[in-house]
């Protein structure tokens, strides 16, 4: 072997060590995408206040609880859906921005990092989300259902939704629904809560 052929080995195998090294670098530094990082741009509120996102304003006009919701359309007298929890019922209002466009995503968040959406149960019951147009108030409601001990400090946060979550926008709202708030909410809750036909 001369002197040549060892030169063009050793070069070799530095030059490969330099890739290797430099591969597991770029792995270590490669960019992350965190779940945070798609979250919508929220607006946060209060009950009773106007959020402004930049695509929808929104107004939490109030909360009501229920045992069991029964079916404004029901035909033969259908039984009412209960829970072992409670349902809370988000009465709200509100217009779209620039253009026509649904609030295509609601949940609750509660205190503990649980996250609370309209399931089966609750759609039963419930509205079909209207179309919002611009400058025209629209009233509607939300349903959701929980256990009776995530009440407490609930918040709602409603958006537009979307394929890029992070481009879209959202209002995070305060439900005001400190330790006593909340059990006088449960312990006052209705059976039988008409949703649809005790829209306002």
């Amino acid at each position: 072997m001369n002197v040549r052929q060892v030169l063009l080995r050793g070069g070799a195998g530095a030059g490969g060590t330099v890739l290797l090294a430099g591969a597991m670098w770029l792995h270590s530094v490669r960019p992350e995408v965190r779940a945070g990082e798609l979250d919508p741009i929220r607006t946060d509120g209060t009950v009773g206040e106007k959020v402004t996102t930049r695509d929808f304003s929104v107004r939490v006009d109030g909360v009501d609880a229920a045992r069991s919701l029964q079916s404004g359309f029901s035909i033969g007298g259908a039984r009412p859906v209960g829970t072992d929890g409670v349902y809370l019922v988000v009465r709200l209002s509100a217009t779209a921005g620039h253009e026509p466009l649904q609030l295509a995503s609601a949940e609750l968040e509660t205190p503990g990092g649980y996250t609370f959406k309209g399931g089966p149960r609750t759609a039963a019951a419930s509205l079909n989300q209207p179309t919002l147009q611009p400058m025209i108030w629209t009233s509607t409601k939300l349903v959701f259902e929980l256990p009776k001990d995530r009440v407490e400090g609930a918040h709602l946060v409603v958006g537009t939704g979307g394929l890029l979550p992070q481009l879209s926008s959202a209002a995070d709202i305060d439900l005001k629904l400190n330790r006593d708030r909340a059990a006088k909410l449960v312990q006052s809750a209705t059976e039988r809560y008409q949703v649809r036909t005790e829209t306002s």
